[in-house]
């Protein structure tokens, strides 16, 4: 404890220690939000915290580099495509990659066929995976584009990444709900893909992923 003599030190002095003593609490408290702090503070919950205004002033050097996150791509409010097929997003959920190429090759033999109209563009990561020969050979002698998002960047595949963690966590409640063995997984994702192509809405079109498949 220190004692002050404010009678016989300057007013602006003792501002400029309170000062100091705000973001020497912040530093220690780890950079958490001053709004935190002041809650602590204005609870007592913290042992020798002050009663001091905290509030956020000034910026802090040290959390701009710490805390900065790329910024979210914004949403497209318009449909980029006009039929089936004209764009696949892909990403893998097999144990083996090495199986990838085949799965693909089946897959696209299947849905065209079934549609009666040809895969025009496909994106993807960059892979290893999809940036083979096998799948360069393939593409080439199909009429197929292939487009990559750039490194470190899955917004650019945002579509399928997104996909991908509501079909997992989807998977995974359903597993801890119902208390079965891991074993199950992949009967659990079929069924995540189920639900979602009959519960999902489609932005903008206002259908679900089935009635724009199957037209009704």
């Amino acid at each position: 404890m220190y004692v002050l003599e404010l009678n016989d030190m300057p007013a602006k002095s003792c501002f400029m220690s309170l000062e100091k003593d705000k973001w020497i609490w912040y530093k220690r408290a780890g950079h958490v939000s001053m709004k935190t702090i002041a809650k602590l503070s204005q609870l007592d919950l913290v042992r020798g915290l002050p009663k001091i205004n905290f509030e956020k002033d000034k910026i802090c050097e040290a959390c701009v580099k710490g805390k900065q996150i790329k910024s979210s791509f914004k949403t497209i409010k318009f449909i980029s495509t006009q039929k089936p097929l004209e764009l696949l997003h892909i990403d893998l959920f097999l144990k083996h990659k090495d199986e990838s190429f085949e799965v693909f090759q089946n897959f696209c033999k299947r849905v065209q066929n079934e549609k009666s109209s040809n895969i025009i563009t496909v994106r993807s990561d960059h892979g290893g995976e999809f940036e083979n020969a096998s799948f360069k050979t393939f593409f080439d002698e199909n009429g197929i584009k292939h487009n990559f998002s750039c490194a470190k960047t899955p917004q650019q595949n945002g579509v399928v990444e997104r996909k991908n963690r509501t079909l997992k966590e989807m998977a995974r409640t359903m597993l801890n709900e119902s208390n079965v063995e891991n074993y199950f997984w992949a009967e659990a994702i079929n069924t995540s893909c189920y639900i979602l192509n009959r519960f999902s809405i489609r932005k903008v079109l206002n259908k679900t992923p089935y009635e724009l498949w199957k037209k009704h």
